[in-house]
């Protein structure tokens, strides 16, 4: 396909432009995508801000929760044919694509991946399956399997993330309380099933040195395991505070630096445990599949997460003005003017 298109870039933090590129051209082995569905996450804020570890400074950003639609194959690709629904490209903040996402996942950095066919899922379904996998992952590594009679969780922090994970949690029958200063995302864990706490309630002249992990050990019970996906130091040390001696903290959200309290994590024989994103080391397995297979399921609530759709024009002032208080998940639409 020849012709130019347009895409954002990210030359420098607090910097996003829309610009026209050149359309990628499809070699012999790879597949050359339309982008149809592309959801924000919030690493791509971060890297926009510059508080993440990751640089992507090529046309379409990191863009990486993408549902796509295959345009052009090459003559080496077996097993996608024009017209197939494509899962895991990357680079999707542009009107079309030939990168696969697989930074950061393990093994395929090494062995080269493939997009994914799903032709039985619609593209937003397919933009969630990165975001699935990483709340699967996070829920993988608590290993509740360990735990005899009912397991508590905690999640602090109702991004889209950890309302997925809020879902798979309470979808395998876990007791589930979450702490998020929002009312909207409260409210719909509230929905399925979790309780909830306002941090934002327990301000110094209100209650003292009382904090929500007293009111959460009170009302709700010490978990068995607590999940991080704020990325902020003192959630951090709330979520230590808070967990059941012996048990784990998950750490999900993203920092460069953290203080890790050792007396505190040595007196109660604390777990940290820091998934990756879409791949489990420890157990030598990726998520791709078995998240695009739980969303084609039905068993989980995304349309609820989609607060807009916008379009590449949009993305720029949604990026400079990212409103993380109103927004859960904003999906940009790349062929869409």
């Amino acid at each position: 396909m020849k012709g130019t298109m347009r895409a954002l870039v990210f030359p420098e933090p607090w910097n996003v432009k829309l610009i026209d590129v050149p359309i990628p051209k499809c070699g012999p082995n790879d597949v050359l995508a339309k982008m149809v569905s592309v959801g924000i996450c919030g690493s791509d804020v971060g890297i926009f801000e510059g508080g993440h570890w990751i640089e992507a400074h090529e046309p379409g950003g990191h863009g990486h929760e993408t549902g796509a639609i295959a345009v052009e194959v090459g003559e080496n690709v077996d097993g996608i044919e024009i017209g197939d629904h494509l899962a895991r490209m990357g680079q999707g903040y542009a009107e079309y694509s030939t990168y696969v996402n697989v930074i950061g996942h393990g093994k395929d950095e090494k062995t080269g991946a493939g997009p994914i066919v799903r032709n039985d899922m619609k593209m937003d379904e397919i933009s969630f399956a990165d975001a699935v996998g990483c709340a699967i992952n996070c829920f993988e590594r608590a290993e509740f399997e360990r735990i005899e009679g009912t397991p508590k969780a905690v999640v602090f922090g109702l991004g889209p993330i950890g309302l997925i994970l809020t879902q798979i949690l309470l979808n395998n029958g876990i007791d589930v309380a979450a702490s998020e200063p929002y009312h909207h995302k409260r409210s719909l864990a509230e929905k399925w099933g979790a309780e909830t706490f306002d941090p934002n309630e327990f301000t110094r002249p209100t209650h003292g040195n009382y904090t929500v992990v007293d009111e959460i050990s009170k009302e709700f019970g010490v978990p068995h395991a607590v999940f991080e996906m704020v990325g902020l130091n003192e959630t951090l040390l709330d979520a230590i505070d808070l967990v059941k001696p012996g048990y784990r903290v998950v750490v999900f959200g993203a920092q460069k630096m953290q203080y890790i309290p050792y007396v505190n994590c040595r007196k109660k024989g604390v777990e940290l445990v820091y998934p990756e994103a879409m791949v489990n080391s420890k157990a030598e397995k990726d998520y791709w599949d078995e998240a695009l297979d739980m969303i084609a399921s039905g068993t989980l609530d995304l349309e609820s997460l989609i607060t807009k759709r916008i379009t590449l024009e949009e993305a720029v002032d949604a990026f400079k003005y990212y409103n993380r208080e109103e927004w859960i998940k904003m999906i940009v639409e790349p062929q869409r003017k």
